[in-house]
């Protein structure tokens, strides 16, 4: 008997759409066919459609003119996925500001042209002394009306989706926002680690997903790396996930702030430019000046830092191994920097232990060589020449 049979009875209806309920798992209803008459019939059930994302053609692609849309000319652009990074107390929040106020106001940028849009100014910290730096800009500037900036009063977490979703809702509430600066880094993380290029594999896609998918440029403020010249803290997945990256460096003999392009994606470098601070109503201002703070170079290696970096590379070349999947997933969103080879880091150990040289007396030698090889591994990460995850370890090219 199929579920078509026609029947004279609306319990015997129900009874086959049971049974049929029961031997296919598909819901079967009662349809009445004539006066009297009914049968027990499959739901139609619509195929849920599955999502996709846009795409273009390579003839539309290469039929388009490519004009850049900056939001301050030669500096960063509207698409821009950027990074401004300096130590703790270097001036990062005044460089920040300023551009922040320069591009909502619609004036330019000490010399460079801006486009006007409204700044989301994600504050993670230093809510106290924001309103005075503000306040300054603002009287610096002599514009009449305040600009089109709006600050947030708590941090967000970006590696939570939830907290993503916040955001892309505030700004479509809001209106006209182009540009998100998020500051800082650290404080609007949330509950993971910045070292682990899984965790900022999530950050980067939520802000890939909730606040770049609507327009909107994302500039987030970071800390340089301990000790470190030239780089931000954390994976080294931040930076290649960057379109634009700027070093933001006081110098302590002249008190000159240096804004130094180490990332330029898609354009010419920018030169260096520097400003030192003045004083207006209850805080200061950047003005401009035509010394350029000479760039630190990296801090040179000690013998010992050295030894271990050959002690690398020969374990490679004996023991590297091709890395494991666990390695080869750290690297989502930049494949290219997928090292060719890995070696353990109990293998290098080893063979460091065996070259490095420490002044200790026979019962401390043990702990001296442990301390020795754990500052070479730190010097040669903070001057971004190895990698490592888990346990293993391997040269960055």
């Amino acid at each position: 008997m199929n579920q078509y049979i026609e029947r004279y009875s609306i319990e015997n209806a129900q009874h086959d759409a049971a049974r049929l309920f029961n031997e296919t798992g598909i819901k079967h209803i009662v349809k009445t066919v004539n006066e009297g008459i009914f049968m027990a019939v499959p739901v139609q059930i619509d195929a849920p459609q599955l999502p996709t994302i846009p795409t273009i053609s390579l003839a539309d692609m290469m039929a388009r003119d490519y004009v850049a849309n900056w939001l301050i000319d030669g500096l960063i652009e509207q698409s821009d996925l950027g990074l401004i990074f300096g130590a703790s107390g270097g001036g990062k929040s005044f460089v920040v500001l300023d551009m922040a106020y320069c591009i909502a106001a619609g004036i330019p940028y000490h010399g460079r042209t801006t486009k006007k849009t409204g700044v989301l100014y994600i504050c993670g910290e230093g809510h106290s002394g924001l309103q005075k730096r503000i306040k300054a800009i603002h009287i610096d500037k002599g514009c009449a009306e305040l600009p089109n900036i709006h600050v947030t009063t708590v941090p967000a977490a970006f590696i939570d989706v939830n907290s993503a979703m916040a955001i892309q809702n505030t700004i479509k509430e809001i209106g006209n926002i182009g540009v998100v600066f998020v500051d800082t880094f650290h404080r609007n993380f949330g509950t993971g680690d910045e070292n682990s290029a899984k965790d900022i594999g999530k950050f980067l896609q939520n802000i890939d997903l909730y606040l770049r998918s609507i327009g909107v440029a994302v500039i987030p403020v970071h800390h340089s790396g301990n000790e470190a010249n030239g780089r931000s803290r954390g994976s080294s997945s931040i930076r290649a996930a960057m379109d634009v990256e700027y070093e933001v460096k006081k110098d302590a003999d002249t008190d000159t702030i240096t804004i130094t392009n180490t990332k330029m994606k898609n354009f010419e470098q920018p030169k260096p430019f520097s400003f030192r601070f003045k004083p207006v109503a209850e805080s200061v201002v950047l003005e401009p000046t035509d010394f350029i703070a000479k760039k630190g170079s990296k801090k040179p290696l000690s013998s010992n830092n050295l030894k271990a970096l050959q002690c690398l590379t020969k374990s490679l070349d004996d023991f590297g191994i091709a890395p494991p999947q666990e390695i080869i997933d750290q690297f989502v969103d930049s494949p290219n920097n997928i090292p060719d080879k890995v070696v353990t880091i109990e293998q290098w150990r080893k063979a460091a232990y065996l070259a490095i040289t420490v002044d200790s007396e026979p019962s401390k030698k043990q702990n001296a060589l442990k301390m020795a090889f754990y500052n070479a591994r730190k010097a040669l990460d903070e001057n971004y020449i190895i990698g490592f995850h888990g346990e293993y370890a391997w040269k960055i090219s």
